[in-house]
């Protein structure tokens, strides 16, 4: 019961006694039992809003019953709960949502239940003569209560957003996932042949790991994974410069598992050369064998570069040369002026490789060991193999 001497509910704020102060705690006793209240707000609330019709009645009743505790609860304590501990409004939320409402009839329909114990207690505190103090009080409890239920509610809807935002993006990245390996059920098989007949070709894309942070968002057709992300693009888009990735070959859907199966093995030769931006067969020919070849990296490392590298720095700078005399098409000159040396010094240090590795850079077949050795080896970017 509410006393004069206790700071709390609207009889409190007022020099009124403690028969006074029970008497509007009996108002408040009465309203807390009167089933009539959900009737009333029921019918109002499905006038003012019609998306209520749909709703089953016994889910109102229940949920004006909660409305109406939180109220009575509200007015004899006089303090307006936080946001975050009004649970009802939560609840109603997520349980109207899913019933197909909007967020303004959620709020909506609260206010109506306010709205209702309002008036009520509005007559019955005049009918018994209370101080219309009282009754101001209590009014401006229940529209502080409406405004804190009301942001109550935006933030649930938020949190409800978000979290149907992340299932939706999980769902999708599952899909995307079935898809590239080729595992789709049935039904969803169906759905992707609705969905990307009318795409045009597309490819399958795999990055390397991805910078942070990123300058523009991914497209919703890739999906993250440790740090890296895979996917499928249409024909005509691109990831951005500051991304490193590798394109499958170009098809339907139907496709799209081959084609994630040698974006895979291209971005794994384009990280083992040191490659970046964007990588296609046609730009790493014979080096997407590269690290699905571990004996012959070997036998062509030991073949190749160890002999030369037993030379100190010296046998670096043959290297870097037979790089950039492989890289510029045996020209010696282009190789040359690239590194920069005297063509002289180049076809030195060319000698100094034959000697070394007792072969011939004239061989068809020395050349393309070479050229994979070196590859395997690695090297600064702009001497690299290409």
């Amino acid at each position: 019961m509410t006393t004069p001497d206790l700071p709390a509910g609207p009889a409190a704020h007022t020099a009124i006694s403690a028969a006074t102060a029970a008497r509007f705690d009996a108002i408040l006793d009465e309203l807390a039992r009167d089933e009539s209240i959900a009737d009333a707000v029921i019918d109002r609330g499905r006038a003012q809003f019609p998306a209520y019709a749909s709703v089953p009645s016994a889910d109102l009743i229940e949920a004006v019953g909660r409305n109406r505790a939180l109220a009575i609860q509200t007015l004899r304590s006089g303090v307006i709960p936080p946001p975050e501990q009004i649970w009802e409004a939560a609840l109603s939320t997520h349980q109207r949502l899913a019933q197909g409402l909007s967020i303004t009839d959620i709020m909506g329909g609260f206010r109506e239940s306010l709205r209702e114990i309002q008036s009520r207690v509005i007559a019955r505190t005049s009918e018994r003569g209370l101080d219309p103090q009282i009754a101001l009080r209590a009014s401006t409890l229940l529209w502080d209560l409406g405004d804190t239920f009301s942001a109550r509610i935006s933030l649930a809807y938020r949190e409800i957003q978000i979290a149907d935002e992340v299932a939706r993006k999980q769902e999708q990245e599952q899909w995307i996932r079935r898809l590239l390996a080729g595992d789709l059920t049935d039904a969803e098989h169906r759905a992707a042949g609705a969905r990307l007949s009318e795409a045009g070709p597309i490819r399958a894309v795999v990055t390397g790991p991805l910078p942070v942070p990123l300058s523009a968002p991914l497209p919703d057709t890739l999906y993250l994974d440790q740090g890296r992300a895979a996917g499928y693009l249409p024909a005509d888009q691109t990831l951005p410069d500051t991304i490193s990735y590798s394109e499958g070959s170009l098809g339907d859907w139907h496709t799209l598992p081959e084609s994630h199966r040698l974006a895979q093995q291209l971005q794994a030769a384009a990280e083992l050369l040191g490659r970046q931006g964007r990588n296609t067969l046609a730009d790493l020919s014979w080096r997407i064998g590269v690290p699905a070849s571990p004996s012959l990296n070997e036998f062509l490392r030991r073949s190749y570069i160890e002999p030369v590298l037993a030379e100190g720095e010296f046998g670096a700078l043959i290297l870097d040369s037979i790089r950039a005399f492989i890289g510029h098409g045996l020209r010696v000159d282009a190789a040359a002026k690239s590194l920069p040396v005297h063509p002289n010094t180049l076809r030195y240090r060319m000698q100094k490789f034959e000697e070394l590795t007792e072969s011939s850079l004239g061989e068809f077949d020395t050349l393309v060991e070479v050229a994979w050795a070196l590859a395997v080896a690695g090297g600064s970017e702009d001497q690299r193999v290409v």
